[in-house]
């Protein structure tokens, strides 16, 4: 296991060759995941071909239920890759946690069609509740783990950059978490309640400004 933690060094400290092995996977996982939403969306049989347009009219939940995933998967991503960026090498426990991460990623498409096909369900929107939860909290450990831990960041993230990460990846275990609450009280509320994630994120950026002005950076 010792072997896993080593890579060629880019001269500043960073382990190029071990952590691009690592985000290379990671992006290919992401990537195949957020391929997969669309094939969850069946092509409508019609027998008359005017019938085509009010079939995918009625085909909606699906469509939604796609965007939501695609553009919530596209923003983990993000993160995922604004994270790597920053490391300057890994460690078992880092790998191991980020393979617990790409489980729940890989799990998606599957709560993505559940929750499309059984949209008035209240276990189907738990489910894919439940599922974004845990890639926002296993996103969250994993930058805890790096760079509070085990300080796997590299010497030029300044400690404000550090917390306002931590700040955006726990704000959006947050509100997958409250959206699980709220689905036992409204289903439709709890699938556009993800869309809080737009103003937190933008509230969260003048915050993380207005730190640096003040500490002079």
């Amino acid at each position: 296991m010792e072997g896993l933690e080593g890579g060629a060094s880019d001269g500043n400290g960073r382990e190029t060759l071990g952590l691009e092995r690592v985000n290379g996977f990671s992006d290919a996982v992401f990537a195949v995941a957020i391929t997969l939403l669309i094939l969850t969306i069946a092509i409508p049989k019609v027998f008359d071909t005017e019938q085509l347009g009010q079939q995918l009219v009625d085909m909606w939940p699906e469509f939604l239920g796609f965007f939501i995933s695609f553009f919530i998967v596209g923003a983990f991503w993000i993160g995922h890759h604004s994270m790597f960026a920053l490391l300057r090498r890994s460690t078992p426990g880092l790998l191991w946690i980020n393979i617990v991460l790409l489980v729940f990623v890989v799990i998606l498409p599957f709560s993505t069609d559940l929750m499309s096909e059984y949209n008035g369900s209240v276990v189907a929107v738990v489910f894919y509740d439940i599922n974004m939860a845990a890639v926002a909290l296993s996103l969250s450990f994993l930058w805890w783990y790096a760079s509070y831990c085990h300080d796997l960041v590299l010497d030029s993230v300044a400690p404000a950059v550090r917390k306002h990460l931590l700040r955006i990846y726990l704000s959006m275990s947050l509100i997958f978490c409250l959206s699980i609450a709220i689905a036992f009280v409204n289903i439709p509320v709890s699938q556009y309640f993800y869309l809080t994630l737009i103003p937190v994120n933008i509230w969260l950026g003048r915050v993380h400004r207005k730190e640096k002005a003040r500490n002079g950076q």
